[in-house]
């Protein structure tokens, strides 16, 4: 289950929301105001871990 970031478009709230498959969005509602008015935001992820090697180039050189 994706877990989203929203702004309200009311009182300005960011949050999250834990999205499952059956909910829609008229069902989300801001937790501070609880206005509908709400927009997605655009989300970055990061994942965490540790190699005792470093990555490899993507692509060898060019030309």
């Amino acid at each position: 289950m994706p877990l989203y970031e929203y702004i309200c478009q009311t009182c300005g709230d960011r949050f999250e929301k834990l999205i499952r498959g059956d909910t829609s969005a008229q069902q989300i509602i801001c937790p501070s105001c609880a206005s509908a008015a709400i927009m997605r935001a655009l989300s970055t992820f990061a994942t965490s871990g540790s190699s005792a090697e470093q990555a490899s180039p993507a692509c060898g050189p060019v030309g």
